[in-house]
């Protein structure tokens, strides 16, 4: 196979996601948060179906807010996430190589947040984030949309990701995929193709 493009996802292949580590330092109860976590409320975030204001109106129901809360919350959310560097240094020396692209079922509060912190978009040519786009994986919809916003054909396409049902959805949609569970994974789903020899980064 001929790639071109390589698409990468972004919690749990370009980051970890820590909750525990968000809410440690919120001090707060950390199944709490989870609940929330797992409401329809979040996915309506990922969607951007609902606002920054909305979503902070719906935590409060689950966590009582204090005044500075919402702050802290846009300060320390990056600590959910922290980034795996050997994967970090790998995407650098893929840039002048390949044409790259983020593609994460994500939300503003998050992304910007990690954003500011490591400077997350400026190796990608484009990125999909789901509370701009409407879609999330592993709907059809997000990777045709996908597919428009980064100008790519799914035969010359490489993909990670760290959902099975995300990778199941990008095959069927035509792009090569691996599930991607560590760093030492997402190295030798690399090298397999011949995209970068494995002992550069060892």
């Amino acid at each position: 196979m001929e790639i071109k493009n390589i698409v990468f996802d972004l919690g749990n292949v370009i980051v970890d996601v820590d909750h525990r580590r968000f809410t440690e330092a919120m001090g707060w109860p950390p199944e709490k948060y989870y609940q929330f976590f797992r409401s329809p409320y979040f996915r309506e975030f990922e969607t951007g179906k609902i606002d920054e204001n909305a979503f902070f109106q719906k935590l409060s129901e689950y966590i009582p807010l204090s005044s500075g809360d919402v702050q802290r919350y846009r300060d320390l959310i990056h600590r959910a996430f922290p980034l795996r560097a050997k994967t970090w240094g790998i995407i650098h020396w893929l840039r002048p190589r390949y044409r790259l692209f983020l593609f994460s079922n994500t939300n503003s509060l998050d992304f910007n947040a990690i954003n500011a912190f490591i400077d997350l978009t400026a190796p990608f040519e484009n990125v999909y984030v789901s509370y701009e786009q409407g879609f999330l994986k592993p709907s059809k919809e997000a990777y045709e949309h996908a597919e428009a916003l980064f100008h790519i054909r799914p035969p010359e396409t490489y993909f990670f990701d760290d959902r099975e049902e995300n990778i199941r959805a990008a095959r069927f949609a035509g792009w090569h995929a691996v599930q991607i569970e560590n760093e030492d994974g997402l190295l030798h789903a690399l090298a397999k193709p011949g995209i970068i020899n494995v002992n550069m980064f060892l």
